[in-house]
């Protein structure tokens, strides 16, 4: 079996984010770019790639009641912090809100139609002069600075420059490789998943309290009613969906992300930590099922892309989350693979159209689902392979998820943004 540095790719992809990712890399861009001059704002313009536009178009600016990319570009520059990478706007106060509104000066958003991966470039002019910022690849990846014409700083495409993720060897990589490292890793080397469950269980403690669908409190309704069971998948959609609710209404309290998605973080760990506890699974194991999920979700991303036309968040979250259960359902490698490939045979062709309240109905359907296909491989029932979009094995579905994601979908995101511009 051939030897993956599995630690470091999981400690390398997990940050902690406030808000929205992509709201929050448009706010690093625009305080990074602002950093450069200083003075009293003149004039901004933000050039983005068509997945970053559309994932900000409807998201909440944390601990404001503010949405949009033209917010978070004027609250970035206002009062972001670009050292704090994807938490830039943890300071922000009221009064840098009221500011950003009082703002009489133009707020460009440009869309690079020929950008297919990550990428923002903000330019702010101000008295002082223009300051650029540039994000490439990654939402905390800024690659250039610089004030008018003199260059601060400038990361080059070398290997210093690429995360672990972007250089790993995943064509390799077999579930059976995931499934064993979550079995034999000592547990020590799992502390940045033990602080993602913490910070996403405490995350959905303040969704709980009441915030943007609240769907959990439709669920306890309908519970009581007799329509839904006090059971351990109810349990699950309410941690997860309470913590959804609370990244997507903008609480300023950040989530443990993965891949650079708050969403994907939370939904490859609550629903596996919910049903672990439920079924009193010890923390250890836990502990190794959520880096099982962690490393299905990022195997599942590397093929459709960090952003992309299938919501991600369902998909790949919620084929680790698939992963994580059955491991803690006494499943092995055959059955974990079997699970990704009913994730794949069911929720294919769900749209991604942006960060929004409405994220968190997904991720109800995609805990419902995970549970299914865990139950499902851990009872023998495989989709026969080669059954539509399943391939000759689990990792063969995963880069045919990334085919319909690049090939199938991706116009997709131009009629998308298109409703989105013509509907302001």
């Amino acid at each position: 079996m051939a030897e993956f540095d599995f630690t470091s790719l999981l400690e390398n992809e997990l940050k902690p984010a406030l808000g929205v990712t992509e709201v929050g890399a448009i706010a690093l861009a625009a305080a990074r770019a602002y950093d450069a001059v200083g003075g009293k704002l003149l004039h901004i313009e933000m050039t983005m790639n068509g997945g970053m536009y559309k994932n900000a178009f409807s998201c909440a600016i944390p601990g404001t009641e503010e949405l949009g990319c033209e917010m978070a570009a004027a609250l970035g520059a206002l009062g972001g912090d670009w050292t704090l990478g994807l938490e830039c706007l943890k300071h922000i106060t009221p009064e840098h809100v009221a500011r950003a509104k009082e703002l009489e000066i133009p707020i460009e958003i440009c869309v690079a139609e020929t950008k297919d991966s990550i990428f923002i470039e903000a330019e702010v002019t101000t008295e002082n002069g223009v300051g650029v910022a540039r994000i490439e690849d990654f939402h905390s990846n800024i690659v250039y600075a610089a004030k008018d014409k003199e260059i601060l700083f400038r990361k080059e495409k070398t290997a210093e420059s690429i995360t672990s993720a972007a250089a790993f060897d995943f064509d390799s990589v077999t579930v059976q490789d995931m499934v064993q490292y979550a079995k034999t890793v000592p547990v020590s080397e799992l502390a940045c998943v033990k602080e993602m469950i913490e910070m996403n269980c405490a995350l959905s403690a303040e969704g709980e309290k009441g915030v943007g669908l609240g769907i959990w409190k439709t669920f306890s309704a309908f519970r009581q009613k007799g329509a839904l069971g006090d059971d351990m998948m109810y349990a699950a959609q309410k941690l997860t969906c309470c913590a959804m609710d609370a990244r997507l209404a903008g609480l300023p309290f950040p989530a443990m992300s993965i891949v650079g998605s708050g969403s994907h973080g939370i939904l490859c760990s609550m629903p596996v930590v919910s049903y672990g506890r439920s079924s009193g699974a010890s923390e250890e194991e836990i502990l190794r099922a959520v880096a099982l999920s962690g490393l299905v979700t990022i195997f599942s991303k590397h093929y459709t892309g960090r952003l992309s036309a299938l919501c991600g968040c369902v998909l790949g979250g919620g084929s680790g989350a698939a992963a994580g259960i059955t491991y803690l359902m006494g499943g092995g490698a055959k059955e974990v693979s079997a699970a990704m490939d009913h994730m794949a045979a069911d929720l294919t062709g769900m749209i991604c159209d942006g960060g929004s309240t409405g994220c968190v109905l997904k991720a109800s359907s995609g805990v419902y689902t995970a549970f299914l296909a865990a139950m499902l491989a851990v009872q023998g029932v495989e989709i026969p392979h080669n059954f539509g979009v399943v391939g000759s094995s689990a990792e063969q579905t995963e880069k045919n998820l990334g085919r319909i994601s690049d090939e199938g979908m991706s116009p997709m995101d131009a009629t998308i943004i298109d409703i989105m511009q013509k509907g302001k």
